[in-house]
């Protein structure tokens, strides 16, 4: 199969604590050392602007931006996809 989607929800009272950033390496540790996987991505809330720093730090990138595509709180909002590669988890182990 060889792709992944992976994503997260926290309680505020853990955000800031670098526990997003620790679980999420290590899924991507499962997903690419284990599991065999070539791709791994995640969509998010465009505005989610904690997310998309995640992603970033996990060595992730923005493939797209894709428009209106859910109703949250009453308003359309965009969604955000982040992907890595195999190859590039590698790279920056």
């Amino acid at each position: 199969w060889g792709k992944f989607e992976m994503g997260w929800v926290f309680h505020p009272a853990v955000h800031g604590r670098g526990y997003a950033t620790e679980a999420a390496q290590r899924v991507l540790e499962l997903c690419f050392d284990t599991l065999g996987a070539h791709r791994v991505f995640a969509q998010l809330d465009a505005r989610n602007d904690a997310s998309a720093r995640l992603c970033e730090r996990l060595g992730m990138r923005q493939e797209a931006l894709l428009r209106e595509t859910e109703i949250f709180e009453g308003e359309w909002s965009d969604t955000a996809v982040y992907a890595i590669l195999e190859q590039e988890f590698r790279a920056g182990e």
